[in-house]
């Protein structure tokens, strides 16, 4: 089997389990490395302390997988069905938390991949996978396996896909075809940044942690410095993605996991703030809200915008 047919039936066995995009790259230090150390340099990543502890494999795959030479990346689109898209305006729950967690979804489908390339594809060969927590700069390879461009709101946006989409990595020591980078169709569009309330994204692919609703809801994890504006969001803020021309016409996504549960769906604000620890674990439980700690959602729901 010739690299190209090897990769071509990956990226067929990818689409196969539900993944929307899927790419190559070498597995090189990223052309944006020097960019995150110089944001990182800023302070610009408040308190997550994680990104500055592992900046070196950040920059270097070799760190993660002696030997690697290839990333391939995949993306699985979490969109909103149409009927549910009005929310996304108003709901205090980004909708990336609204169904099961995607750590876990696409962490079974990418085993389920890795395991086809290291054990059908290339017998023998190392593979490692990952999904977000992992230091790798998931966008930046994502782009260059041609999976789309990094947007001015700092996201991964695909021509026919938009935003919302989840991405994972699998590390390789099999050479894979390089696939070729995507134009950036940004072009003068100001949208995401016009729209952010809080001028989190201070220029175009310069984000500011320290002021971003996302951030403060679901990483900043000590009290608010001072008056801070969550414009009614509780955990995550979708308001740099729902202006994005390129997510207006996207498919939905098909993944049946990620469809919002019934009780996000009939969420309140007297609810969310009437939670005991009790009944907030068991409706953080199996979504990636359970990243947030009781102690903080209380804090957010004090928040006068809320």
């Amino acid at each position: 089997m010739t690299p190209v047919e090897l990769t071509q039936k990956l990226k067929q066995r990818a689409y196969d389990l539900g993944f929307e995009l899927a790419g190559a790259t070498p597995a090189s230090p990223s052309s944006n490395y020097p960019s995150f150390l110089d944001w990182l340099n800023r302070g610009y990543a408040g308190e997550m302390g994680y990104l500055e502890r592992r900046k070196e494999e950040r920059g270097n795959p070799q760190l993660l997988l002696p030997g690697a030479k290839s990333i391939f990346c995949v993306a699985l689109s979490y969109n909103p069905q149409p009927e549910h898209y009005p929310l996304l305006e108003k709901h205090p729950i980004s909708c990336y938390a609204w169904g099961k967690d995607y750590h876990e979804v696409l962490g079974e489908k990418l085993k389920v991949l890795c395991d086809y390339l290291s054990k059908e594809l290339a017998p023998g060969s190392k593979a490692k996978w990952y999904v977000d927590t992992g230091p790798i700069l998931e966008r930046s390879y994502a782009a260059l396996a041609g999976l789309g461009w990094i947007g001015k709101n700092t996201l991964l946006l695909n021509k026919k896909f938009g935003s919302f989409l989840f991405l994972g990595e699998i590390l390789t020591d099999v050479e894979l075809p390089q696939d070729e980078p995507v134009e950036n169709l940004c072009k003068t569009c100001t949208a995401c940044l016009d729209a952010c309330p809080v001028g989190a994204l201070e220029e175009p692919g310069l984000l500011n942690a320290n002021k971003c609703i996302s951030y403060l809801t679901l990483e900043h994890r000590s009290e608010f410095p001072g008056k801070v504006e969550l414009h009614g969001y509780l955990a995550g803020c979708d308001l740099c993605q729902t202006v994005c021309p390129y997510n207006a016409n996207a498919p939905a996504g098909r993944e049946e996991s990620f469809q919002p549960r019934p009780e996000v769906l009939e969420l309140t604000a007297q609810k969310t703030s009437q939670f005991s620890e009790k009944e907030f674990k068991e409706f953080t439980k199996n979504s990636a809200l359970e990243r947030i700690k009781y102690p903080m959602w209380k804090r957010n729901t004090r928040n006068p915008s809320f």
